[in-house]
């Protein structure tokens, strides 16, 4: 296993060569393999910038999973590479962080299927629990990440309907869509505090300071979620649990606000006269939230709580902040 190795495939679908890890299984034959049969494929040491001219002028493309998509129109340093991990779970490998430890990344969609997905904090070749063996991120030879955020320019919810870990170091990790999240069989791995937001993020100085929400609605259902994080949040204009929700300790905030990074509110919006949704927090007969400790945050004036099912946790506490 060689750092900053990648395999160079020609993909039959795509009619273009593309990059994925050097631990994946080549169609036509093994790279570096002593058979004299053209195989399908080539192992390249590739350095961040080449890689960069390479993606930028056409000639590779990522092996972009179905789903999981870099936002083109944003700027190159905050556009990850996407490939595929050696047992073909899209790997992500995250943006260079700046001095503060924050890896920002842009994607035009960002959808998880049930078999999961990596965001690669590693420098070096490294184990994970969904996909084994990912190989290291060239784009992190200066450290790993202290914060992972993935923010979403899409008109569509993202479709959350497996785990995201994080390979290499763990750190916290943020999914940003304003138009919404659905969670179906989610949660995080080695990730310190995950954040669903709908919120636009707010940055200072290079630092992430808190979320901007106008809207958007994040849904637990089906397969629910099922977090392994330290601390989970939830911030979004509003919230609907239809399945079972298990975290460590939970937090839930809703309405338009401005939020810290922890989801405290540090300024709320004035009604600005729009349609309001109906319940700012409803979880339903056939859901539930589990934790060993649960906050719950609303801000709203005239938008209520619905709860059908009763919370269980250690602590639980519940602050309206209506102004």
């Amino acid at each position: 296993m060689n750092k900053l190795c990648y395999r160079i495939v020609f993909n039959r679908a795509r009619r273009m060569l593309v990059v994925v890890s050097e631990l994946a299984r080549a169609h036509g034959g093994a790279c570096g393999g002593g058979s004299g049969r053209r195989g399908g494929s080539l192992c390249a040491r590739i350095t961040p910038l080449s890689f960069a001219l390479w993606l930028a002028s056409g000639l590779v493309g990522g092996a972009q999973a179905a789903g999981i998509v870099a936002d083109k129109g944003a700027a190159g340093h905050q556009q990850p590479t996407v490939v595929n991990a050696a047992n073909g779970l899209p790997q992500v490998n995250i943006q260079t962080p700046n001095d503060k430890g924050l890896s920002h990344n842009k994607f035009s969609q960002f959808d998880v299927d049930k078999r999961g997905a990596i965001l690669n904090n590693s420098s070096v070749n490294t184990k994970t629990q969904l996909a084994g063996m990912v190989a290291a991120n060239p784009w992190l030879a200066k450290g790993e990440a202290k914060v992972i955020l993935n923010e979403v320019n899409s008109r569509n919810p993202s479709q959350l309907n497996g785990f995201v870990e994080v390979a290499g170091k763990k750190a916290d990790v943020i999914i940003a869509n304003p138009a919404g999240i659905t969670c179906s069989g989610c949660g995080f791995i080695n990730a310190n505090r995950s954040t669903l937001t709908t919120g636009a993020s707010r940055i200072e100085n290079g630092q992430l300071k808190g979320f901007d929400v106008e809207g958007g609605q994040i849904r637990v259902e089906g397969g629910g979620m099922n977090d392994q994080s330290d601390y989970t949040q939830l911030i979004a204009r509003s919230v609907t649990v239809n399945a079972r929700l298990q975290a460590n300790n939970l937090q839930v905030t809703t309405g338009r606000n401005q939020t810290d990074v922890q989801g405290n509110v540090t300024r709320v919006k004035a009604d600005d006269g729009r349609d309001k949704p109906a319940f700012a927090l409803d979880v339903a007969a056939l859901g539930g939230m589990y934790a060993g400790k649960i906050a719950l945050v609303g801000t709203e004036r005239g938008v209520g709580v619905r709860r059908r099912r009763r919370r269980r946790e250690r602590r639980s506490a519940w602050r309206s902040g209506c102004r």
